[in-house]
């Protein structure tokens, strides 16, 4: 009966591991979700037999053939596409003053369609063409664009 019981406590921990990486997400890389299924299967296939050390040895099996195969693979078929955030596609852009600029005063600025909050170590008055040095939080940087 013991062992029936332990083959429960894998296929629970196994279940444990999915939910985590569900609430987690990829950041695990979905180490979780398999190390997960592996314990799953490993309890049923325990329980199927009866017996808590077949359980554990399907666990090692299982877990080996991930680690030796199956994690490069699933680390080579995910990608994880890095695109850069709006403000970070704004470094280098030009724009348009549409409200002054000066040394002691922050200003607007059009870029890309967007109206952002700029500074300027230099006077920039409206219509002047500038470009994106730097960004800080909700505020560009900018120069006078040559």
């Amino acid at each position: 009966m013991d062992s029936v019981n332990n083959n429960y406590l894998l296929i629970i921990l196994g279940v444990i591991a999915v939910i985590v990486e569900l609430l987690l997400g990829v950041v695990t890389g979905f180490d979780l979700l398999i190390i997960g299924v592996v314990l799953i299967l490993s309890g049923s296939i325990g329980f199927l037999f009866g017996s808590f050390t077949i359980g554990l040895v399907a666990t090692i099996v299982l877990s080996l053939l991930y680690v030796l195969f199956g994690r490069n693979f699933v680390k080579q078929n995910i990608s994880i596409a890095t695109t850069k955030t709006n403000s970070d596609a704004l470094l280098g852009k030009k724009g348009k003053v549409v409200k002054k600029i000066t040394s002691q005063m922050a200003g607007q600025v059009k870029v890309e369609g967007e109206i952002w909050r700029a500074h300027s170590k230099t006077t920039l008055d409206e219509g002047t063409t500038i470009t994106v040095q730097s960004i800080s939080g909700v505020t560009l940087t900018v120069i006078l664009s040559s």
